[in-house]
């Protein structure tokens, strides 16, 4: 036989055998680290505020101060006025409707107002295009939760929610 005729074998694996592993090590790698770094911008129950923000008190806001600032001269001061507004508590309220349009709301509205109860029809907000029945405020989560309570046994249907 000639060598022309004889069979040629390649007994090993091709030569790109392991470039398709390759690539997809790769992309993997880069998913790891995007979630990775996607985890560590979006950690919101692992960041805590700095233990100087957090211990800061904040005076009354019809309270002002003067403060005495030396400005580079010795004996040499500035009266500077700071006033400090303080964030108003949490209001709590009852609701017991939301409704898209305003005549439900106002059905709502006028029945708890004759069954004795003094509630409040919020107007829609930016957020939200809707029609809320509120009973409240109260000044704590508590208080708003027994009137809830109170409601619910009646058959009001209704929950406490934090704001108008």
């Amino acid at each position: 036989m000639s060598e022309a005729n004889q069979r040629q074998f390649d007994w090993g694996p091709p030569a790109n055998a392991g470039d398709g592993v390759k690539e997809w090590l790769i992309y993997f790698a880069i998913i790891i680290l995007l979630g990775v770094g996607v985890w560590v911008l979006l950690d919101i129950n692992g960041a805590k505020a700095p233990s100087s923000v957090a211990a800061t008190k904040v005076a009354p806001a019809s309270s002002s101060m003067n403060v005495n600032v030396s400005a580079g001269k010795a004996g040499s001061t500035q009266p500077i006025a700071a006033k400090v507004q303080v964030a108003a508590p949490p209001k709590f309220f009852v609701q017991l409707g939301a409704f898209a349009d305003e005549a439900s709301a106002q059905e709502v509205f006028n029945q708890l107002t004759t069954d004795g109860f003094a509630p409040t029809l919020a107007p829609p907000d930016d957020q939200y295009e809707i029609h809320r029945v509120l009973v409240g405020p109260f000044n704590t989560e508590r208080e708003a939760e027994e009137k809830a309570e109170a409601l619910n046994a009646l058959g009001l249907h209704c929950f406490v929610s934090e704001g108008p």
